[in-house]
């Protein structure tokens, strides 16, 4: 039995679709698997230069794969789909690798050409189950923020617009996409732990005893302790439970200072005095922006942040935000802890 296999035998046997062509980009040989995933029997390829054949936005140009690998650039990986027009539905990855003599000369490319259809289709269904499971947290957030609106009638809609004003803050910021995400989404529930506050202290529409402000300052904390066990893709908890913090330390739970705030907390923090100072409250009428931005401007760089302060400030002078139309682009009272 005669064992010796050629070179040829051995591509033959290859599941890998394979490509040699010359230092003249002509086609020499291809394999049964190439024919396969490409749709062009070997007779239709062999003499034919590569460009002709196989056309694509790089070919006879200087980034073409089997020019660069051929000048030197060792291995270079492309994705079949994007260059090469095989008239082929198979995904494919392309690996060219240069063929030199003994004397280092270039005689040649070789080609090898790998299905990844089944890659593609498990990364096309990873992204769908993504998108369900990103819909359904994006409905429970929802849920949360309208159970916590029941209690509390007089603010109702308030994480909504402290949402959107995030959103404007996070996109001019030019905050990754995910990012923003996160935070409208932690804006949506910012006031979850007010769950846990009496009715009668949400809605009083009177001056706040020490003991009912201490009652209110406990709702970010609570949050947190509901949140704390949910593993979000985001910093939701801690976003929320910093959310009353100032950069001196003055605020509240933990007294945290300066970069101990993380930066979605500290966009919150901003989006929500501003809200909460524009709009009608129990305890006093609404003040209107005008007064709103003068508050977190007097607070600039001791209570806020400055870069999200002037971004905020920005939102609306630039881009005519307001909390009531959609984007038009894509002090000072004391803040009350309610």
């Amino acid at each position: 039995m005669n064992t010796k296999l050629d070179w040829k035998q051995i591509f033959q046997a290859v599941s890998d679709g394979l490509i040699v062509i010359d230092r003249r980009f002509q086609i020499r040989y291809v394999n049964p698997a190439f024919s396969l995933m490409t749709g062009k029997p070997e007779s239709l390829l062999i003499g034919r230069t590569c460009y002709e054949v196989f056309q694509g936005p790089l070919c006879r140009s200087p980034e073409c794969p089997v020019l660069r690998a051929g000048t030197g650039h060792g291995f270079v990986k492309y994705d079949g789909e994007d260059h090469c027009k095989c008239d082929s539905s198979v995904p494919s990855v392309v690996n060219v690798a240069a063929l030199r003599n003994r004397e280092g000369d270039l005689i040649g490319i070789v080609e090898t050409v790998t299905d990844v259809s089944i890659l593609k289709r498990t990364q096309r269904e990873l992204i769908k189950s993504h998108e369900r499971l990103r819909k359904a947290m994006g409905g429970i957030i929802q849920a949360m923020s309208l159970t916590i609106e029941k209690r509390d009638p007089y603010t109702a809609g308030h994480q909504r617009r402290v949402a959107k004003l995030c959103r404007a803050i996070g996109t001019e910021m030019k905050l990754e996409w995910e990012c923003i995400q996160g935070l409208r989404m932690a804006a949506a529930i910012h006031d979850l732990g007010k769950i846990n506050v009496p009715a009668a202290i949400l809605n009083k529409p009177g001056v706040l005893s020490e003991h009912e402000i201490a009652i209110i300052r406990q709702h970010p904390q609570t949050a947190y302790e509901i949140l704390k066990g949910i593993e979000f893709p985001w910093p939701i908890a801690r976003s929320i439970h910093q959310h009353h913090e100032r950069l001196d330390g003055s605020g509240y739970p933990q007294g945290l200072k300066g970069e101990q705030i993380i930066l979605e907390a500290r966009i919150l923090a901003v989006a929500d005095v501003v809200e909460a100072i524009s709009n009608f409250r129990p305890y006093r009428q609404g003040l209107g922006i005008d007064q709103a931005l003068m508050e977190i401007e007097k607070g600039r760089g001791i209570h806020y942040d400055p870069a999200v302060v002037d971004i905020c400030l920005k939102v609306f002078s630039e881009w005519g935000f307001d909390f009531t139309t959609k984007y038009k682009r894509c002090a000072s009272p004391a803040v009350n802890p309610r």
